[in-house]
């Protein structure tokens, strides 16, 4: 018996002390349906579908959103302005050359000589640069002055880039033409002496065209003061058709329109004996400021004829009535259709940047600066491009291609553009045949606006991007740089770990415990805290395979501590988080 007795006591103990297999609830069979419905096992395997469909969810808005992001979307708001006052328009008048040369008396029967006796003793009397601008000009030499500068507008720019060339060749061969280019010779050398500007001498030449025309040419306003507002006169544009001009002002006399109605007349007289059996163009007057009529046709097609009347015909009273209809401020884009830039100061304009191109086209041709697109010059290239003198330029017009499509293809319109709405009537017609007279008044002071914008700032694209990820997960930013760092994190250890057991060494976890960034105490116990959380920890309870046990420990007082005080080893349900031994 007593050996019966050992021998049971015997593998007893061995039983104690031998260690106890931890069981995984997991893998045992569910005992009943509701168990298999709704146990711990399909529990999991339903929250981590739940989680992998949301995900998806999550990654299709995050992918959209960036698809539309990068298509660059805009937005327009629009909104009625309330004005109490305007900003003056550049209006630009245009009258046609017969009209004003109507006061030119010319004596067809007289021979040359008398003429160029009179433009010669004229100019020889202008000795320097002030005489010559300030001086009256004889009608001789008006007439001579603006058909030079009529020509050399009409050669360079009142044509194609092709036509510009031929009529360059057809200027510099023609046996016709001989006078007028000794005529332009003597007026080159004249400027040269005086050192006068080809843009000085174009606004000379239509001041003296329109001092004998204009009778009034001011700004009006209501002011109980009677302010009288100081109106300079400047020459926009010459040609063989046409004579433009625009108001212009100093900065102490600049101002905004603060009552609806007249703002702005004129009063024009004309030689009515010299135009009676004329077809006289009636005048025009373009709200926008464009510099003439050949502004509106190089826009090319489809463009708003808007803020443009061309029916102020002559011994009439007409009054014109504008305002703003709608303002609107487009995004710089390259988009047919839509395409445009910002104007800034400085920069040229779309009418200017297309001058640019033909001066470019002539520079490259002739080697020179054309005359009449000087002032877009630089003065450091006027040393290597001169004005031209196209007795000396050679164009073979058979052979050559001339082109500036390519240039002016990259000059966009303004994206600030604006609507305007011209009512014109006439008032009767004026008492005296010789007068014209035009009254400009404004009407009502709101208009529409509509300004784009880009849908998204990168503040708004952000947090555009956290809804996203926290609609359908409840993530956050913060939990995307976790979730990064997390999974490289995991990674990395788990592939070192691999490496180190391999090799035969052992693991130890307090590294892996210890590996806080930093730590929180909030009265109770220290909490670490670090960027490689896993965002997900708190759907997982403490000791689960998701999410280990930090430090292994046991709570006081309680069954599994007295095991570890008995054995000298923990318990867990997880076999994988205990420590190695």
């Amino acid at each position: 018996m007593g050996a019966k007795i050992k021998d049971s006591t015997s593998v007893e103990m061995h039983d104690v002390n031998e260690p106890r297999r931890a069981v995984n609830p997991e893998d045992e069979k569910p005992s009943s349906w509701k168990d298999a419905l709704f146990g711990r096992r399909a529990r999991k395997y339903a929250f981590i579908f739940i989680v992998a469909f949301l995900a998806v969810l999550t990654v299709k808005d995050v992918f959209d959103l960036f698809e539309e992001y990068f298509e660059y979307p805009k937005e327009s708001d629009i909104n009625i302005v309330f004005n109490d006052s305007m900003t003056m328009p550049n209006v630009t008048f245009c009258m046609s050359r017969a009209q004003a040369w109507s006061h030119f008396k010319l004596n067809l029967s007289a021979p040359a000589d008398e003429w160029d006796a009179v433009v010669d003793e004229s100019l020889a009397n202008m000795t320097d640069h002030d005489s010559f601008m300030k001086q009256p000009w004889d009608y001789r030499l008006v007439m001579e002055a603006y058909d030079m500068i009529a020509t050399y507008s009409s050669l360079e720019r009142e044509t194609t880039a092709h036509g510009s060339a031929r009529s360059i060749h057809v200027f510099k061969n023609s046996p016709r033409l001989a006078a007028k280019r000794k005529t332009f010779k003597k007026w080159r050398d004249i400027l040269d002496s005086r050192r006068i500007t080809f843009d000085e001498f174009t606004q000379k030449t239509g001041i003296e065209v329109l001092r004998r025309s204009m009778q009034r040419f001011r700004r009006r306003t209501f002011d109980d003061d009677d302010t009288v507002i100081k109106t300079k006169l400047r020459i926009s544009w010459i040609s063989q058709m046409q004579i433009c001009y625009q108001p212009e002002f100093d900065k102490d006399n600049y101002k905004t329109i603060d009552d609806q109605g007249v703002f702005f007349d004129m009063l024009l007289s004309h030689n009515a004996e010299n135009t009676e059996d004329q077809k006289i163009d009636c005048m025009s007057v373009d709200f926008h400021g464009r510099p003439s009529s050949l502004n509106r046709f190089m826009e090319g097609k489809g463009r708003s004829r808007d803020g443009f009347i061309d029916e102020l015909c002559l011994g009439q009273r007409h009054e014109v009535t504008a305002h703003v209809t709608a303002l609107y401020q487009m995004l710089e884009n390259d988009e047919q259709g839509t395409r445009c830039r910002d104007v800034e100061d400085g920069e040229d304009s779309e009418f200017n940047c297309r001058s640019r191109c033909r001066m470019e086209m002539i520079r490259d041709t002739c080697h020179c600066t054309p005359l009449s697109l000087s002032y877009l010059a630089k003065k450091e290239d006027m040393e290597i491009f001169p004005l031209c003198d196209y007795t000396q330029c050679t164009v073979d017009v058979q052979k050559g291609n001339y082109s500036d499509t390519e240039c002016a293809n990259k000059c966009f319109p303004d994206c600030r553009q604006i609507r305007f709405e011209v009512d014109h009537s006439v008032k009767g017609r004026m008492l005296r045949p010789d007068l014209t007279l035009v009254e400009l008044s404004w009407g009502p002071f709101e208009y529409l606006t509509m300004e784009q914008q880009w849908k998204y700032t990168p503040t708004t694209f952000i947090a555009a991007l956290g809804g996203s990820i926290g609609m359908w997960l409840g993530l956050s930013i913060l939990s995307l740089i976790q979730l990064v760092t997390y999974s490289y994190t995991y990674f990395t250890k788990k592939i070192v770990n691999e490496k180190i057991l391999k090799k035969g060494n052992t693991f130890d976890r307090k590294d892996e415990d210890d590996d806080g960034d930093f730590s929180i105490d909030n009265g109770t116990e220290r909490k670490k805290m670090s960027l490689a959380e896993n965002p997900f920890a708190e759907f997982f309870p403490g000791g689960s395979p998701e999410q280990p046990k930090r430090g292994g420990g046991s709570k006081p007082n309680s069954r599994q501590a007295s095991l570890d005080k008995d054995n000298g080893q923990g318990y867990s349900a997880n076999p994988k988080g205990a420590r190695a031994q």
